[in-house]
């Protein structure tokens, strides 16, 4: 039996449909272990630099999960209010799917709005090329009556890998305790695809948090107990979806809960409970996730895992503002992870 040609382009429609559903646009659990790629106005916010690597592995019940690889670092010019960053990452759809290769660069702008509030505004460039693995498929003419499978296909491949770049915008107002910021991506909306193109709907990002001191008796400097309340709300094109997050702090240990897709829109969407471990130690944060399905696909699909490391250089010049009013307040406190 040979697999026509339509089957071949069905197949192709289906894998770009998948990646144009928002929820495979890669909402991380961690997204703020992964804040170049939430907003590129992070670029240098906390840190004088990092080095981030995370493995997200979305419904690993599936015979071909959704895997998506990242690294990501960024770098704050000392005495300035200029910071860069770099994404890189990689998507893999299903067994022999689609797959894409992202590198996004990014330029991010900080500034003092007051002596208790600070503003970081950054722009993104990013570079995809959307390629069809043909090398777990396996096609009709390949099959025998014996049941060996011939090493290659006659099937033509005629899907050349696409590209397209994109652009982003971003901001981020903070103090010390509070923090909220706004994305908009694809702001050129690129058009994708292979034998058909389409375009890529804008996106929409916010996020919003506060964090609550608590008391404590830990005696390690720079020692933390709090918690902090946030959202996240995400929307592209007809699909919206917030979550509703608490993190806490008790030094070393960061533990996060995220309700994800909060029936507010609409009461059909999925739904999952996100539960977060983190271990922040000098200069190393080590955090683990894993989404519990509670309605819809993902609870059928064994929900998603998630593993990020990060390597940052912290300035601790900015945790104490003290006298220097006329220094940026690069310090904001948004959750680890």
């Amino acid at each position: 039996m040979r697999i026509a040609p339509k089957k071949i382009i069905l197949f192709v429609t289906c894998c770009l449909w998948s990646f144009a559903l928002p929820a495979q646009e890669v909402l991380f659990t961690q997204q703020y272990a992964n804040r170049l790629y939430l907003n590129p106005a992070f670029s240098g916010l906390g840190h004088s630099w990092s080095v981030a690597v995370a493995h997200r592995n979305q419904w690993p019940s599936l015979n071909g999960s959704f895997v998506t690889n990242q690294l990501s670092g960024d770098y704050r010019f000392e005495g300035t209010k200029s910071a860069v960053g770099l994404v890189l990452q990689q998507d893999k759809a299903g067994v022999g799917g689609l797959q894409k290769l992202q590198a996004a660069l990014s330029y991010a702008y900080h500034t003092n709005l007051s002596e208790d509030w600070a503003f970081s505004a950054g722009l993104q460039t990013s570079f995809s090329s959307l390629r069809i693995n043909y090398d777990n498929l396996v096609f009709g003419d390949q099959l025998s009556d014996n049941g060996q499978t011939a090493v290659r296909s006659a099937e033509a491949s005629v899907f050349e890998p696409s590209s397209y770049l994109s652009f982003a915008v971003g901001g981020l107002v903070y103090s010390r305790q509070f923090w909220v910021g706004f994305t908009a991506s694809h702001l050129n909306k690129p058009d994708y695809g292979f034998a058909e193109t389409t375009q890529l709907p804008l996106r929409y990002v916010a996020s919003a948090g506060y964090k609550f001191y608590l008391p404590t008796s830990l005696s390690r400097r720079n020692a933390e107990f709090s918690l902090s309340p946030a959202l996240n709300f995400s929307r592209q094109q007809n699909f919206s979806r917030v979550d509703a997050a608490l993190y806490t702090i008790y030094t070393p240990l960061a533990l996060g809960l995220i309700y994800k897709g909060v029936p507010i829109a609409s009461a059909d969407q999925d739904q999952s409970l996100a539960v977060i471990v983190g271990v922040e130690l000098e200069q190393l944060r080590i955090g683990f996730s894993h989404d519990i399905g509670l309605q819809g696909f993902g609870r059928q699909a064994g929900g998603a895992n998630e593993i990020s490391l990060i390597f940052e250089r912290i300035d601790l010049s900015n945790l104490l503002r003290g006298n220097g009013r006329y220094k940026i307040n690069h310090n904001i406190v948004c959750p680890a992870f």
